[in-house]
């Protein structure tokens, strides 16, 4: 910065800051790539899907998992049960202090 200059690049002294290059959007850049990458990741998942292993693989994990869900409501259900009976014992033996 100069001394003659003291405001450099601020726009209203008539010196426009320095403009970056326009870079390409994300689209157009390595179309090809993204082709290939594409095309790829499209026969991995076609070949997964028809690969009957993995099917049963997967069949058999959402089993398990289902059955472990079933399991945790059935215990939720039982302990909210077994609340409910001891805050009914504890009302009903109070009732008749008052």
């Amino acid at each position: 910065m100069s001394n003659n200059h003291p405001y450099y690049g601020y726009p209203y002294y008539g010196v426009q800051p320095q403009q970056k290059p326009v870079e390409a959007p994300y689209k157009k850049q390595n179309t090809k790539t993204h082709f290939v990458m594409g095309v790829a990741a499209g026969a991995a998942v076609a070949y997964l899907l028809s690969n009957k292993k993995f099917q049963q693989g997967v069949t058999a994990t959402g089993e398990k998992a289902w059955s472990a869900v079933r399991g945790e409501v059935e215990e939720l259900k039982e302990r909210l049960e077994d609340t409910q009976a001891e805050l009914e014992y504890y009302r009903n033996l109070h009732k008749g202090e008052e």
